[in-house]
């Protein structure tokens, strides 16, 4: 009889799968030779995705054995000691692409980080994927291409963002359902706080304190 209750002090490995009983993976925890796939509908609907970044992480996979969010991380030095480093957690929508992201991003002192909501749309990401890659292979003039995949992205749009950016700002966005800016405060890298509304264009309309 299998001993299901081993202890052990210690394990060392460069991928570590959790499945359920039917061997389908719910978590996988993995270095950055071992990054995963991104699966959706038992298919990799980006092929090459993430292979050549140094990442390590852990991945989320629902009962149907989608991706449906993770925790990454790395950082990069070259030979003059110029770095980047980043991190980021998201959760997806089902059968779609983040809905919640909380990020750090740091290019050799210059960081921004902060938390994000994103809308999707109610339409199967795998499916989103195939559609703009025969738009991209199509024989559209560029205009076209660029007119069709917009289409087929719509709805998958920011709508808000609290963090601070590379200028040393600490600051609110919200936007509408399009992705347009329309409220944003910030206090900025002088400690001075200020507040403005914006139309659908960028215009602002309002501020406080006034000018």
């Amino acid at each position: 009889m299998a001993d299901h209750n081993k202890k052990y002090s210690k394990i060392e490995t460069e991928q570590l799968n959790i499945v359920d009983k039917n061997g389908k993976v719910k978590l996988s925890l993995f270095n950055e030779d071992n990054i995963p796939p991104a699966i959706m509908d038992g298919i990799d609907i980006l092929p090459g995705h993430r292979q050549d970044q140094p990442i390590s992480g852990l991945m989320f996979y629902n009962r149907e054995g989608d991706e449906c969010g993770g925790l990454i991380y790395g950082n990069e030095v070259d030979e003059e000691g110029n770095y980047n480093a980043f991190a980021s957690l998201t959760f997806d929508q089902y059968k779609q692409d983040q809905v919640v992201q909380m990020r750090y991003e740091d290019d050799n002192g210059k960081r921004g980080y902060g938390f994000a909501l994103f809308d999707r749309p109610s339409k199967n990401l795998r499916k989103m994927v195939k559609n703009t890659n025969q738009i991209k292979d199509s024989n559209l003039s560029s205009e076209e291409k660029d007119a069709a995949i917009k289409k087929e992205l719509e709805g998958s749009v920011q709508r808000a963002y609290m963090g601070k950016t590379e200028q040393g700002d600490v600051s609110v966005q919200l936007m509408d359902s399009a992705g347009n800016q329309r409220i944003r405060m910030v206090v900025d890298e002088n400690d001075v706080p200020k507040m403005e509304f914006l139309d659908e264009k960028g215009h602002v309309t309002y501020r406080l304190p006034p000018e």
